[in-house]
């Protein structure tokens, strides 16, 4: 905590040696979708599951004008299974062949809900975590259709949500993808500005990190937030080191870790001043889990770079109280609001589906300090009216 509050004293002091902010100034607000794997898992209760994809992606479409939602991001796994087939072993052990499953139900469920949002005219961005790869959920042993590692694989994935599909062909806020379509970058407005977001791939291969430089070179002076799938592991202890999975999901390929991308790549980009992740969580204890996690890095410019983790994909708490009464994920979104006057960023966590904001009163939501949950962070050097701070 020592740690957030000296750097927000010192980007507190950038902000105010270039003046008061502008008395017109508008806030907004970011919204993320942490992992919905649990949500759109065809072995999993459902509708229930459905449901609460649906009343989420509502939510944030109603929402739209009362919060000045300016983008939303998701932070990957939007299914459970990835493509092909998978198996369901008896229940309770009982004897009798594995039922063999396909994951067309899936991907369908996630689109169904993610129109929503589509309709509702608001930009956003999608990454693919693991799970999304084409080869996650096959198997080997048994005449299989094949090893699941290392992931690889998109033709699922941009059927549904790659550049040519109906959430992002035509869209004038929707910039382009990489040749594969697993990595695009969106453009949208905060207070007159325009801001830049990058979704890379799960552990971003070389290729994916060069297409990405020129995506930056080409758009020089916007402020950029990262959305990437992995980035930083959960803690209960106020450590906060990046993920290490690569080794065991991309085994044998160019895919990088998170420290790797970030020294080859983030910070050599003065203008990143946030990385969004999710994948990241801990055991649930009676349904509760954390999945929250807060890093700041100096970059090669001298600026603070806010790396955040969300994901609840664990939490099966429902409206009832009880563990096991929802889908893991219960509900629950982060939201990045903008305040333009105090120039202050709020990161806050909601569930629609419980009705209920998480660190609320210290309240400890998901067994840790509520200052995971909820939280500021003063604007950083990129956003400070007036600053600009070249390419490399």
């Amino acid at each position: 905590m020592l740690r957030w509050l000296q750097i927000a004293a010192a980007t507190a002091a950038v902000a105010l040696s270039v003046g008061i902010a502008n008395a017109d100034a508008q806030d907004f607000t970011i919204a993320v979708v942490p992992d919905t794997q649990n949500y759109s898992d065809v072995t999993l209760p459902q509708p229930r599951g459905e449901a609460t994809f649906i009343q989420q992606m509502q939510y944030l479409a109603d929402q739209k004008d009362q919060k000045n939602i300016a983008f939303v991001s998701f932070v990957g796994d939007l299914i459970q299974h990835g493509d092909g087939q998978f198996r369901i072993a008896p229940k309770d052990g009982a004897p009798g062949p594995h039922t063999v499953m396909d994951t067309r139900g899936e991907w369908d469920i996630a689109n169904r809900a993610v129109s929503i949002l589509g309709r509702s005219g608001v930009p956003f961005g999608m990454v693919p975590g693991n799970h999304d790869y084409d080869n996650y959920s096959w198997w080997s042993e048994d005449g299989g259709p094949g090893a699941s590692r290392p992931l690889s694989g998109g033709r699922a994935w941009n059927l549904y949500f790659g550049p040519a599909s109906r959430h992002f062909a035509g869209k004038a806020w929707y910039g382009g993808a990489s040749d594969n379509g697993l990595n695009s970058f969106q453009t949208f407005q905060g207070d007159g500005r325009t801001f830049l977001h990058l979704s890379l791939e799960m552990d971003p291969p070389v290729s994916a990190l060069n297409w990405a430089q020129t995506v930056l070179d080409a758009h020089p002076g916007l402020p950029v937030i990262v959305t990437t799938h992995e980035w930083l592991a959960p803690s209960k202890t106020g450590e906060t080191k990046r993920g290490d999975s690569t080794a065991n999901l991309f085994a044998g390929t160019d895919h990088l870790s998170p420290d790797q991308v970030w020294d080859r790549f983030i910070r050599k980009n003065p203008m990143i001043f946030m990385v969004l992740s999710g994948h990241a969580y801990l055991p649930a204890v009676d349904g509760v889990s954390l999945g929250e996690n807060l890093r700041i890095d100096t970059n090669d410019a001298g600026h603070p770079v806010y790396q955040v983790l969300q994901d609840y994909q664990a939490n099966t708490v429902g409206p009832d109280g009880q563990a096991g009464s929802a889908n893991g994920g219960g509900g629950w979104l982060r939201f990045i609001t903008f305040d333009t006057a105090r120039r202050k960023m709020h990161f806050h966590t909601y569930s629609p589906l419980l009705d209920r904001y998480a660190g609320q009163d210290e309240e400890a939501t998901f067994g840790v300090p509520a200052h995971y949950s909820d939280f500021e962070l003063d604007f950083p050097p990129q956003l400070v009216e007036g600053q600009r701070t070249s390419g490399r």
